[in-house]
């Protein structure tokens, strides 16, 4: 017998009956589960996975940044970072440059194979999301990535604020400003006042 899945059509969750499905705990490992299987596909030909990923994803939005910047930015551990930025600078999709403000400081730049490389498996890491969300329309798609990306920001953090974070867990930098749509005006300004790490 078909599932309701498989049919093309959702059950209704009953929210007042309190039910497992009304869990967050319940819910949000199976969204990852199948987010990491589909998405994996997609990130298949990017050195390091959904790390390389999100390094090309942070090279190519971000001012330039060191490597240990990005292991910070990211959350990932600077030993792991260098093989990243290794695997994907042999590949030709990055290099490392002085900084301009200290030569001992080596930044990670794209090339224009990063570029490419990340526009297609952005375009394929898009459709597997699509495949993921496909129940929900455009505008709860787009609310959702929202909300999850707020509660993402301080997921490490305890609620006493930084000092109760989890000292295991190496949460990314919460710097959303990083990520700002850059215009000739927004450049300048942001430009003197970040700190490039």
């Amino acid at each position: 017998m078909d599932s309701p899945t498989s049919a093309g059509a959702l059950p209704e969750i009953d929210w007042g009956a309190e039910g497992i499905e009304s869990e967050l705990g319940w819910a949000l490992p199976l969204a990852l589960q199948g987010f990491t299987r589909m998405g994996s596909e997609a990130v298949d030909d990017v050195p390091g996975g959904s790390r390389g990923y999100q390094v090309l994803v942070a090279i190519t939005t971000e001012e330039p940044s060191s490597q240990l910047g990005l292991a910070q930015r990211l959350g990932i551990d600077k030993t792991q970072m260098t093989y990243i930025v290794d695997a994907l600078e042999s590949g030709g999709f990055v290099e490392r440059r002085p900084a301009p403000t200290d030569r001992r400081v080596r930044q990670v730049h794209p090339t224009d194979a990063g570029r490419a490389l990340l526009a297609r498996t952005r375009s394929a890491l898009r459709g597997a999301e699509g495949v993921l969300m496909r129940h929900l329309d455009d505008d709860e798609q787009t609310t959702l990535r929202r909300l999850l990306a707020r509660v993402a920001l301080t997921a490490g953090l305890g609620t006493a604020g930084p000092d109760q974070a989890d000292p295991t867990f190496q949460h990314p930098l919460a710097v959303p400003e990083r990520s700002r749509r850059r215009t000739a005006t927004t450049t300048s300004t942001t430009t003197a006042v970040r700190p490039s790490p």
